[in-house]
């Protein structure tokens, strides 16, 4: 029988990713679930590789997903889940469809089917002391996730990873580290307009994040547990105002950055940052510094 992991949401910007990665750096064969009408542009290659298979959710249930590969003699070791609806056109039920309702459905036939271990992806908006109304759709529906997750765990491993700041090439412009990249790095717009830029953000780039999901997947694979929850990040808190200040140095940007343009907004996260103790004690550690991680970035992103 051989050996695979599933991943949803590798069209977006961290699972796709993470697919190269885990490609890359394991040996095992991978099942993605996608749409019919998905673009596939951040998976050309890897869409065609002969260890990666996919089902058209739209087309078939994801019980016959399941079944198909029972048959076909594939055991699943593990699902590591991505898909992410942010909630920004403010639609309740669209939001709690794909970050609630959808890996209820997985874990439960995670659960009729053996398999092992549920990975699931959680940000920082989400801690216990925090309340982002910016984005209250997709934070009541994943801390309602980790809730059911947590029942669930009687019968699934399950890990719950909090990611804090990623940034990387081929993220969302519609995103703040994306969008300053492409208009101070890129575009070299004459002005950019920023807040004062207090707020403090444990920024990771994006393949330490993929090498922390690697790790826990070995984890998950090796120990005896029902529920762990790791916080992924660099535990160095970096202003926002440095941050964008980094990027105008690294890219030798003449943009004008006019910090205090944009007000902040009514309840604004002043201070996130990782206690990684946990994940580190397993043997994992960033390896990009920031200036590496957007120096990086800047190169994938203008190149």
């Amino acid at each position: 029988m051989s050996k695979a992991i599933l991943i949803t949401g590798v069209t977006g910007f961290l699972g796709s990713h993470l697919l190269k990665y885990l490609l890359k750096y394991t040996d095992y064969n991978f099942i993605i679930l996608k749409r019919s009408f998905s673009q596939l542009e951040k998976i050309a290659d890897e869409i065609n590789n002969k260890r990666v298979d996919y089902y058209n959710i739209d087309k078939i249930s994801l019980e016959k997903c399941f079944e198909d590969l029972n048959n076909k003699n594939i055991h699943l070791n593990a699902i590591i889940h991505c898909a992410v609806n942010y909630g920004r056109n403010g639609l309740c039920n669209e939001v709690l469809q794909t970050n609630l309702i959808f890996p209820v459905n997985l874990i439960e036939l995670a659960i009729k089917y053996n398999v092992e271990l549920f990975i699931n992806t959680d940000s920082y908006f989400n801690k216990e002391n925090m309340s982002y109304k910016h984005l209250q759709n997709y934070s009541l529906s994943k801390k309602s996730l980790v809730l059911w997750l947590k029942y669930f765990s009687s019968k699934i491993k399950v890990i719950n990873l909090i990611l804090e700041h990623i940034y990387g090439e081929g993220d969302s412009e519609k995103k703040f580290t994306a969008s300053m990249i492409n208009d101070i790095a890129k575009l070299q717009k004459t002005e950019v307009d920023c807040t004062y830029g207090d707020q403090k953000r444990d920024f990771i780039y994006v393949e330490d994040v993929c090498s922390a999901y690697k790790k826990v997947l070995e984890y998950g694979q090796q120990h005896k547990f029902r529920y762990k929850s790791f916080n992924v990040g660099t535990s160095t808190a970096t202003s926002v105002r440095d941050f964008i200040t980094e990027i105008k140095k690294l890219s030798n940007s003449p943009t004008k950055l006019n910090f205090g343009a944009i007000p902040y907004r009514e309840d604004e996260i002043m201070l996130s940052v990782a206690d990684n103790t946990e994940l580190c004690d397993l043997g994992w550690k960033p390896d990009y510094s920031l200036q590496e991680g957007i120096l990086k970035t800047i190169r994938e992103t203008v190149l």
